[in-house]
């Protein structure tokens, strides 16, 4: 931790404790900013990225999900502010996360329990059609809204995609073969996908957003915002098999189990899965460290250098 961060989170956790919270403490950073225990049954997520009005539609959209989604999402109580940046107390949620009940050293070992948990929130995001608040919000770290200009799931996700990789077009031309061909393919096949049914995207589904029981059961869903809106439901699915076992041995191979599972379990098209997946990884190459190089970037790479989705991308 840098002096920086540790100096921030020290700042903050004293405004917890005079405004009332002695046993205030960081719990963690997520993806979208850091997370504070006020210890009443509350945390507090401070939003590097976010703005007050973006939060308070969060909060009626989540305030939507409660009466959709068998599972708890988080509930924002208030949006105030620390410092000049946007924060929200929210309900502090039960459950552990999945990651922690599954092993990914081995591809014949991957707990059934914890695909089939899995499927079931993934099933449960796809049967939520309520999506008005949702395809509002901006993703990543843009200010626009994703849905802003196009009426398609497909179309949006293009102009995404157009926006971001020009970004850090160079780098990763010098890391994926024929990378110009490959972002002109993607673009021409996502601006091509007819509409689909809507449904909420979290965007980021794998085992640390998943929140389970003893029995691996889904309790809750957690870490919406990266890249929440509402679209198509394979998205969901694309990337969660790919994420599931990112940065391990068997990663590949888990990744294409899980794959046919889904593509079977929900009646989608292989070919659809590997198009968002490709998707995902050009959106979001850059988006945890500008221009790329970092460990994400890397994963990305690998996505787009995938056979597979070089093949699928060809068809």
């Amino acid at each position: 931790m840098s002096d920086a961060i540790r100096d921030t989170t020290a700042r903050r956790v004293r405004h917890f404790v005079d405004a009332g919270y002695p046993d205030a403490g960081p719990v963690e950073a997520a993806v979208e900013g850091a997370v504070y225990r006020l210890g009443d049954g509350t945390v507090a997520k401070v939003w590097e990225r976010r703005r007050g009005s973006e939060l308070r539609r969060m909060q009626r959209f989540y305030a939507d999900a409660a009466a959709h989604l068998p599972f708890a999402s988080p509930e924002i109580l208030a949006v105030e502010d620390i410092d000049g940046v946007p924060m929200t107390v929210e309900r502090e949620l039960t459950g552990e996360p999945l990651a922690g009940r599954i092993r990914t050293d081995d591809p014949d070992e991957v707990l059934p329990e914890a695909v089939d948990c899995l499927v079931g929130v993934l099933r449960a995001l796809a049967d939520a059609h309520d999506v008005d608040e949702v395809k509002h919000l901006p993703v990543l770290d843009e200010e626009r809204p994703l849905w802003e200009g196009h009426t398609t799931f497909g179309s949006a996700l293009a102009g995404l995609v157009d926006r971001r990789v020009s970004r850090c077009a160079d780098r990763l031309s010098t890391h994926v073969r024929d990378f110009d061909d490959t972002r002109a393919r993607l673009l021409r096949k996502l601006r091509s996908l007819p509409r689909s049914d809507e449904a909420v995207v979290h965007g980021d589904v794998f085992p640390e957003t998943v929140l389970v029981d003893d029995d691996l059961r889904p309790l809750a869903l957690v870490d919406y915002g990266f890249l929440s809106t509402g679209g198509d439901p394979r998205f969901d699915a694309a990337v969660a098999a790919a994420i599931f076992p990112a940065g391990t041995e068997h990663a590949p191979e888990i990744t294409r189990q899980l794959t046919t599972r889904f593509a079977d379990e929900f009646g989608y098209a292989v070919d659809d899965l590997l198009l968002y997946r490709a998707a995902y990884a050009m959106a979001t190459s850059d988006a945890f460290a500008p221009g790329g190089g970092d460990e994400h970037f890397a994963w990305c790479v690998t996505v787009l250098e995938d056979l597979a989705v070089a093949e699928s991308l060809h068809r």
